[in-house]
């Protein structure tokens, strides 16, 4: 990927893509690619196939939206805005949308089980545990791990900060019981 753009600002690098310069659109797909993979693989768990059909009909319309983006927010919450709608599609179509009821009686556990874990063993839980949160929630704690603001997040899940804020709550709870209980 020596074109000469490795370096070069997210926006410059739209403006020529909008121009039609094709190793512009190369950088942006290199610089993205494992962050949108990771995202998609979080999002939809376990499907290989469906992350890599999501995968590519999101730099289709990636393409398609150029054009009209604005550069208000990252280029990279336009990469996930996209692929979180396309996933939320499918989640529809297949009607496997499932709601998870939110115990509010979670007591407070006196020592963290988890300070004593390796690392992998720690990140193994977690990943169990994500795999068990709504999809509005894994998808809020998958965006802060890449960074992604609070404001942007609910941009993009349509929803209130107040909204989003308490899914990462929700999350970050239902994550350390899950851990607490899997190592108590």
């Amino acid at each position: 990927m020596n074109n000469g753009c490795a370096t070069v600002p997210d926006s410059e690098l739209i403006q020529r893509c909008r121009d039609g310069d094709e190793a512009a659109f190369e950088t942006l797909y290199h610089r993205y690619r494992l962050p949108l993979y990771s995202y998609l693989n979080r999002l939809v768990p376990g499907r290989a196939t469906l992350v890599d059909d999501l995968y590519q009909q999101t730099w289709v319309r990636v393409l398609e939206h150029l054009p009209r983006y604005r550069e208000q927010n990252r280029f990279l919450s336009l990469l996930f805005r996209i692929a979180h709608n396309l996933a939320m599609d499918q989640y529809r179509q297949e009607a496997r949308a499932e709601m998870v009821e939110i115990k509010d009686d979670i007591p407070a556990s006196v020592g963290a089980p988890w300070e004593s874990l390796d690392r992998e063993e720690l990140a193994s839980a977690v990943d169990t545990a994500l795999d068990g949160l709504s999809p509005v929630q894994r998808e809020v704690v998958l965006l802060r791990q890449q960074g992604v603001p609070f404001k942007e997040i609910a941009d993009l899940q349509g929803a209130s900060i107040n909204t989003v804020l308490g899914r990462m709550h929700l999350a970050v709870r239902r994550i350390q019981e899950a851990v607490g209980s899997r190592f108590s």
